[in-house]
């Protein structure tokens, strides 16, 4: 007997009531392929609610022993914790698979369309949809399925997929398959109503896609203001109380700043991308060689820079014989010269190396990302393709002769492939077999979907014109939604910006101010060299989130982020004309 098993036999009467408690246990589990019984479920929350009660009564009396009053707080809430996240699982889990397969569901059906506008039967298109698992993952899955109780478990198609889409966590393939259920069994014309599900499919995206943006806006303004605000007026306090310490001790304390300062304003530009990353729309694949660029190189480029440019350097006595090493003293100048040319104070020193430092480590970040975002370039590339193919399969010649015209064309990525395409088939090799080892070297998904759908109408239909229109007019609500997203969400790149620059002009320039003024100077000197480092970082991290927001993406927002914190080196460096003026005002 397994461990579920004695779970269930032992918690079964207390689950069942759980069950009558939250029904919706029940519908969540079958939608979210938990592969478990939602009796079994069940049981085992009420299993882990006593686990943790029981682990709960044991701190609480630790706590109490200890008198740690914040542990018995927490500990309290653990049971009803443990207890609400175990209800709620499953619903999330349908959510998220919910989210994904709404996202790729739109391709999916005009990928069925074309099929089926090429000769194929209805059916025997969704079950080629079970095929494709590499293109579209979600999809796959309920084709399988489909092909699963068709062909195993001998339901007729209709019972099908009537099951499949009571057990489907999206709305939108409930919705689809019913309405096919229904036009069937009324005698309704079957390629009709998928052409017109698939464009209302992308029209209702690029309604999402205009909603989005508006959550985003607003999520970016409370940011925008929370950061403000809060950095602004605790940077003034802290100033203010640190200078005149010695004459009225209050106020703020070292230790608090730096929790506000490096710990909290990052972490919350962290919970800004990962809610722009819930609200945006995601595709079945991600490229992640950007990210691994940067984690195997700049963030150790970073911290080299760091620890012997500036920590070990600075902490290495005057006459050390490593205070004249040439690598640890070229590093400590590379990292300071702004700061030394400048003749600027000798508490934005440790600004200055941070800025330099993130500079020097994130440039090879940004020169790769931008390589290899030209080859998100090749859809534009593969629509003029498809509508030119079109054009040119009307004057009667075959599909592959098509290709092989079109091949002397410039289509911007998409040429180096699309001659390499005609090669293969003037050597005769099929086009399915060509498109196949394609579909490996190209990694943006949309690319890879209308290939595949464009190998699909060939090999299937024969490429006829219809089918082709038909694949065309989806190429382009294709770029056509790609546009209107950029456009959507580059406007939303300037909240973080103005975020970064308002924030980091206005503390440089009163750390200036009032590093001329005559007060406490060792313990303002003390407080600006804690303050200042965070506002380079945390311009930084302001530029990964304008770069997730306009561009989907954070590893976009590597460019974004050199651009901030150059500008906050930059403020360090103009500031003290500014700062003077100032001084002269106040004096005045």
């Amino acid at each position: 007997m397994g461990f579920l098993d004695k779970v269930y036999k032992w918690f079964e009467p207390l689950g069942l009531k759980i069950l009558d408690v939250y029904p919706s246990i029940s519908t969540s589990i079958r939608r979210s392929d938990l592969h478990i019984h939602p009796p079994v479920y069940a049981s085992l929350i009420v299993f882990s609610l006593a686990i943790s009660t029981g682990v709960a009564v044991a701190l609480l009396a630790l706590a109490v022993v200890l008198r740690f009053v914040i542990l018995g707080v927490v500990v309290v809430v653990l049971p009803a914790l443990v207890f609400l996240i175990f209800v709620a699982y499953p619903s999330l889990r349908v959510s998220n698979k919910a989210s994904a397969i709404d996202t790729e569901f739109p391709y999916t059906m005009s990928y069925l369309s074309v099929l089926v506008q090429s000769g194929m039967s209805p059916y025997v298109a969704f079950e080629r949809v079970a095929r494709s698992g590499k293109i579209m993952p979600h999809s796959a899955e309920i084709g399988q399925r489909f092909t699963l109780l068709v062909r195993v478990l001998g339901k007729d198609p209709l019972t099908a997929f009537s099951l499949l889409g009571e057990r489907s966590p999206s709305p939108i393939v409930r919705d689809v398959l019913a309405g096919y259920v229904t036009t069937v069994r009324a005698g309704g014309d079957v390629i009709d109503y998928l052409n017109k599900k698939a464009r209302a499919l992308f029209n209702d995206l690029l309604v999402r896609i205009k909603i989005t943006a508006d959550r985003l806006g607003g999520l970016l303004e409370s940011y925008l203001a929370v950061v403000l605000l809060t950095l602004l007026t605790m940077t003034v306090m802290y100033f203010v109380t640190q200078s005149f310490a010695g004459v009225l001790p209050f106020g703020l304390t070292g230790g608090g700043m730096f929790m506000l300062l490096y710990i909290l304003l990052p972490l919350l530009s962290f919970a800004v991308i990962y809610f722009a990353d819930l609200l945006q729309f995601k595709e079945p694949w991600m490229d992640w060689r950007p990210y691994i660029v940067a984690l195997g190189l700049t963030m150790p480029l970073t911290a080299l820079f760091l620890f012997f440019g500036w920590v070990l350097y600075t902490s290495i006595p005057p006459y050390h014989p490593l205070k004249y090493n040439p690598v640890l003293s070229g590093m400590y100048h590379m990292l300071v010269w702004p700061a030394e040319l400048y003749h600027l104070p000798s508490y934005t020193y440790g600004s200055v190396a941070l800025g330099m430092a993130l500079i020097y480590a994130t440039i090879p970040a940004v020169a790769y990302y931008e390589y290899v975002s030209r080859e998100y370039k090749i859809i534009n590339g593969i629509t003029r393709f498809i509508r030119d193919l079109v054009e040119v399969r009307k004057t009667g010649l075959s599909p592959e002769r098509s290709i092989l015209e079109l091949s002397r064309r410039n289509y911007g990525v998409f040429t180096s492939y699309l001659r390499k395409i005609a090669l293969e088939l003037e050597l005769g090799i099929p086009l399915g077999r060509i498109i196949d080892e394609l579909l490996r070297k190209i990694r943006v998904w949309r690319a890879k979907i209308l290939l595949y759908m464009l190998t699909d109408s060939i090999e299937v239909g024969g490429g006829t014109i219809e089918v082709l229109e038909s694949l065309a007019g989806f190429a382009e609500s294709v770029e056509a939604m790609d546009l209107e997203k950029k456009r959507s969400l580059r406007t939303l790149m300037i909240v973080p910006y103005m975020g970064a620059i308002l924030s980091s002009m206005t503390v440089v320039l009163m750390a200036s101010f009032m590093g001329q003024l005559p007060v406490s100077v060792g313990a303002y000197q003390a407080a600006a060299s804690q303050v200042l480092p965070s506002i380079v970082l945390n311009s930084y991290i302001m530029g990964l989130v304008a770069g997730k927001v306009a561009n989907e993406s954070t590893a976009s927002g590597f460019k974004h982020a050199l651009i901030l914190t150059i500008a906050s080196v930059a403020f360090f460096v103009l500031t003290p004309m500014f700062g003077g003026g100032l001084v002269g005002m106040a004096g005045g």
